[in-house]
Parts: structure tokens; sequence; C-alpha cells
């Protein structure tokens, strides 16, 4: 019987690139038994020698750069450039783990208080097997950092990547192996969801990364629940920008046709409500009809702006959501048209003004290149109605008063926000990230999201030899009047 085989189209051509063998569930414990196994090796190699290995992995994926870059757009439809803009923030998060990695999970002193008798200390223990199921929109960056922080931590790694992407996925692999991580350390394994769901539900795999749909994300969660098994889970966004009367609306409106229609707008952090204040809106969607209508959609994927959608699911989707809201009383001021008569799944970038707030443009993640604007009284408006969604992944304000927009970030309900910019934060290997509400639990990137894949040991240690501590048995009045006045005098 032969084993199937996952078949990778190009999105832009909707030609075959290649395909990988599908790993069958009932073949898997084997796999899951070897990452055991090596848990023991890898855990136990010096903080010191396994950022040395990520740093050679570094250095891998900059030799193959070009390579991976064409991959990447083959497989997802995005340009090349965009390729090259995935490959350039993993290596920079690569280059941020291997250098912090050992400080953020060093063993880290603590106070013993008032008990100066007593050391005290946290460990940063892995958790053993880390399943990681990673998404198609960025292959390899929303691949290579749960796994690379998973590896710097001391765990292994089942990974299974998307139906959609494989061959990012295998190669990848491949070129972490070539640099030196175990080959039972990082293993790559393929199919649909019912290997992710064995991923999952494995008694051998002991935390589980996810990154993708709400939906998925919350029978993930349910099954974690079930086995009390650690979970991070990166979901969807519905990210606002607020823009505010004294922005620059130069930079705000280049803000929003970046944020908006990057990737093809397939982006979780994609900007795809826009609220701006009434005295400025005109001006600035003047400026976002006019930067919208200048870039360039189709399959040159070396001089193109925008490439294609991943799937035709993908762009019924986005059509769907843009047909309902222009019937429901959107104007489209740009864009909108379905362009697959040019070969593959595009559609020439939608700026629509909105009226209805509860249309599903407005409140579920279109994943597309559309942005949706909408006319707020003032900056209190504005943040009402981001706070009214059930996202909260990112989010980003636009005003010349940087204290106003830090105040104003502190009141969205959001795990990222940026002031006057758009979708760096996730750049920025420092900071940590992840969602608020249904965007998801638990955090990646930074020494938060580092040490995510760690259980936390807290170390007590006597210092001198005493016999006995006075508050153990037998207890005398003596000592129970002393303790009264010391706490008097310490806390009183």
């Amino acid at each position: 019987m032969s084993i199937p085989k996952l078949v990778s189209i190009n999105p832009a051509t909707k030609k075959t690139i290649g395909s990988v063998q599908v790993n069958p569930v009932n073949q898997l414990q084997p796999v899951f038994e070897r990452a055991q196994k090596a848990t023991v090796a890898w855990s136990n190699m010096r903080l010191t020698q396994r950022s040395q290995t990520l740093r050679l992995v570094r250095k891998k994926l900059v030799a193959h750069m070009n390579e991976l870059s064409e991959l990447i757009a083959s497989e997802t439809g995005k340009t090349n450039w965009e390729g090259f803009l995935e490959v350039f923030t993993t290596v920079e998060h690569l280059r941020h783990i291997s250098r912090h990695g050992p400080e953020y999970l060093r063993t880290e002193c603590r106070s013993s208080g008032i008990f100066l008798h007593k050391k005290c200390y946290v460990n940063y223990v892995p958790h053993g097997v880390v399943g990681i199921i990673s998404p198609w929109n960025y292959p390899l960056i929303l691949t290579a950092t749960p796994v690379v922080e998973a590896l710097m931590a001391g765990n292994t790694v089942v990974l299974k990547p998307s139906e959609l992407t494989p061959l990012t996925g295998k190669r990848m692999g491949e070129l972490f192996h070539e640099a030196g991580v175990p080959e039972d350390a990082l293993q790559v394994v393929h199919g649909f969801g019912d290997v992710g769901a064995a991923i999952v539900d494995s008694t051998h795999t002991d935390m589980v990364c996810f990154t993708g749909s709400v939906e998925v994300g919350r029978k993930i969660a349910l099954a974690c629940a079930e086995k009390l098994k650690p979970v991070i889970l990166e979901l969807g966004g519905k990210d606002p920008m607020i823009v505010l009367e004294d922005a620059n609306l130069e930079r705000a409106a280049g803000a929003a046709v970046w944020g908006g229609f990057s990737n093809c707008g397939q982006t979780c952090i994609s900007a795809e409500r826009i609220y701006v204040v009434e005295s400025i809106a005109d001006k600035f969607i003047g400026l976002v009809k006019t930067k919208t209508k200048e870039l360039s959609v189709g399959p040159d994927k070396t001089n193109s702006d925008v490439g294609a959608l991943v799937s035709e699911q993908q762009q019924e989707m986005v059509m769907a959501h843009i047909k309902e809201a222009v019937s429901g009383g959107a104007d489209i001021l740009s864009g909108g048209e379905d362009l697959s008569a040019v070969g593959g799944y595009f559609i020439k970038p939608a700026v629509l003004e909105v009226y209805d707030e509860s249309s599903n443009i407005m409140t579920r993640e279109t994943f597309g290149p559309e942005i949706c604007i909408m006319r707020v009284k003032d900056a209190e408006e504005a943040i009402k109605k981001t706070n009214a969604s059930s996202y909260g992944l990112s989010a980003s304000v636009f005003t010349k008063d940087k204290k106003r927009g830090q105040k104003i970030a502190k009141k969205i309900q959001a795990g990222s926000v940026c002031v006057n910019d758009v979708m760096t934060n996730y750049i920025t290997a420092d900071l940590p990230f992840g969602g608020m509400g249904i965007s998801g639990i638990g955090r990646v990137h930074g020494p938060e999201g580092l040490r995510s894949f760690c259980q936390i040991q807290a170390v007590l240690v006597n210092r001198f030899g005493l016999k006995r501590e006075p508050w153990w048995y037998p207890i005398s009045k003596r000592t129970k009047k002393l303790f009264k006045t010391i706490t008097k005098i310490i806390y009183g």
C-alpha cells in the first residue's frame, strides 16, 4: 500500500511545486519515542552549547537565504521580497535567542525575605517534548521561532508544518539538522488535522504550541485542558488602527497600506479596521486611495507589490466578505476586483468605507487584501470601537503626541500596541508576542516567550546547619510570644 503524498501548489500560478510523504497517524509512535529519548542528551547540554548550535542554524539559513526566499514565495504566492523579509525576520529572532537565551534561562537568584539563613533561586526547566503545529501564511518565521525557543529551552520538538506549505517546513528541518541540531531533537512530520490531533493527544508530548485559527485553537485548548498539558495558542486577529486628528497622515496612510496589504493581507496582525477621526478623514482616505492604486498585483514575483492568496477557498472567503459589506451599505473606495484571470488567486487590494460595525468584514478575521475605514468623532469613540471586538492580538495608534499615544495604548485591549508604527513589534525580537481575548493564550518571543517553553522550578536551600527551625514542633510559649512581637515590629 503506497503512502499518500501532500502536493504543494503555487497559488500564483496554480502549478505543482513538489510533494512530501504524509506521516500516517498509526506510524507516529516511534517519532514520539525518539523525541522523548533525545530529551536526555539535549536538555543536559549547557545553555551556551545550545545557543552555539542555534548560531550555526542562523548562519545556515543566511547561506541559503535566496533559496528559502524563493521557496516561501512559491508555496505561499507572496512576492520574492516578502519571502526575503520572512527570512530576515527569522534570522533576527535567531540572533536574539542565541545571544540572549543563556541570559534569560540561567538560574535566577531570588530574595529569601526575612529568612536570611535561606538561599532561594529559580530554575527554568524544559518540559520535555514540545509539539509544534505551524501555519501557512508565514511558513518559516511562524515555524522557526517556536522551534528555536523550544530547543533553546532544552526541549525536543515534533513539528507539523501546514499541509499547504510542507516544502518550507521540510527544508527548514533539513537545514537545522545540517547545522548540528540532532535529528531526533527536531523531527518534522507531515499530514492534515489528524496528524496535528495525534501530536496534541500523544502521552509523549509534554507541551503544545499552535499557531492558527480560533476554531482549531479552541479544540486544542480543550484537548490539552483534559490532560493538564501546557499550551501556547497564537490565534487570529482583527487588528485596529486609530488615526487621531493630529497624526502625521502621510505616515499613517503608508502604514495602513503596508499593514493591510503586505503578504496579501494574510497576516494575523494586519490592519483590518481603521478608525479615523472625522476632521481629517477625507484627507487620510484620499492618501490611502492614492497609495493603494499605486500597488501592482500579479504573478510577477520580482516586480509585483502584492502577491496571491494561498488558495481558492481563501480567495472566495475574502470576496464574500467584500460583497457582504457592499450589500450592507459599505462603499468600495478602491479595488476589490477578482483578478483570477491573471492565473492565480489574486484580488485587487480593496479599500472600503464601512458604516455597519456588525458586518463580517468588521467582526471576523478576513485574512485578505482589504482594509476597512470607519469615521469616528474622537479618540474616546475610537477606543470604544477598538475594544468592542472579541479579538485582541495587536493594534496601532497614530498621533504626533507620543505621550497621548502611549496613554491610549494602555487603554486598548490587545497583546501588542504600536504607536506611530504597524507590525514592527513582531520583528522586534525582545518584545513578547501573543493575544488577549480569543486571540490566544501565552506568549512567544522575548524572555517571556522563551520561558513559556519552560517549567519554573523554585528552590530553597537551608544555608546553616541548625538542628531545627523555631516554628517546628514542639513550639514553646516563649517562641509563640517572640513571633508575635517580631510580627508587630516588622509588619505593624
